[in-house]
């Protein structure tokens, strides 16, 4: 229970392991999401009668955004591992 009361008040709960596990789990869901759009977009692709390698171009803005989301919690993540490691200072 102490756990979840220092995730919602923003105390540092995670390990290093824990950083990998959250990692491991983000990456698990993009590739989800990701799926999930190709699908829904393939099909309206079918319904249309329209090619996917003529939609192929238009696909940019989603690559990018996906790129876009993982570097920016991968160096989130980075950020937090690092603070992780630091050797603690103490407080003056």
């Amino acid at each position: 229970m102490d756990a979840l009361i220092n995730f919602f008040v923003l105390r540092p709960v995670f390990t290093l392991s824990g950083l990998k596990i959250v990692w491991y789990i983000y990456l698990l869901h993009m590739f989800v999401q990701l799926y999930a759009e190709l699908s829904e977009v393939s099909q309206l692709l079918a319904q249309r009668g329209i090619n996917w390698l003529t939609w192929l171009p238009n696909s940019a803005p989603l690559i990018l955004g996906l790129v876009a989301q993982i570097a920016i919690v991968r160096l989130l993540l980075e950020v937090a591992a690092t603070i992780l490691l630091s050797p603690s200072r103490s407080q003056t």
